[in-house]
């Protein structure tokens, strides 16, 4: 069998001009662009599975601490349930019979407690309790934890960019920093802590 050969290394890009990074900037003293000289922290990117397994812990708290109250809200408003159906294909086809203001009233309590716990978490810590446990932390572009604008951008975003399919956090995918909506829209980055 013969012996692997080391990948390439990925190209990297300037925070700031978005300049192309070569491996010789990293080896120099204190590192920093070439073309307009700001000072380079190193980073290293968190996985797109390492951040949904983050997200779905982050989505169960959510579940059992602001699900019961944002139920409980929507649930005295006039409005239709939104799951109303004998079966779960019942259900979901109803929500496309609903008006959109409708569901957005519906959603809305959710939401704003789902933003509410990202902003706290992440500028009080930079990352949240499912972020901790998969050491990941959010950082601004200077690596440090975000301040107040960003986490509010990057909650926001984070909540908004689920409506599209979630189109917002599959575009890590194909990014090639591994940042979706949020993190671009914000300025932040996930890295992996170290």
């Amino acid at each position: 069998m013969a012996p692997r050969r080391p990948r390439p290394p990925k190209p990297s890009f300037c925070p700031v001009c978005d300049a192309t990074l070569g491996a010789e900037v990293a080896a120099g003293a204190e590192p920093s662009c070439p073309v307009c000289r700001v000072p380079l922290v190193p980073m290293r990117a968190a996985g797109l599975w390492r951040r949904f397994a983050a997200s779905m812990v982050d989505a169960v708290i959510l579940l059992f601490t602001a699900g019961p109250l944002a139920w409980l809200l929507a649930s005295m408003s006039d409005e239709p349930p939104l799951l109303g159906g004998k079966t779960a294909l019942e259900a979901l086809l109803r929500l496309f019979e609903l008006e959109p203001g409708a569901l957005v009233r519906k959603a809305a309590p959710l939401a704003v407690m789902a933003v509410l716990y990202l902003a706290l978490f992440w500028h009080l810590s930079g990352r949240t309790p499912g972020q901790s446990l998969l050491k990941i932390r959010v950082v601004d572009r200077n690596a440090r934890r975000p301040g107040v604008v960003r986490t509010l951008i990057r909650a926001v975003v984070t909540v908004v960019g689920l409506v599209p399919g979630g189109l917002g956090w599959l575009w890590a995918l194909v990014d090639m920093e591994r940042r979706s909506w949020h993190d671009w829209l914000a300025g932040t980055h996930a890295v992996r802590d170290p």
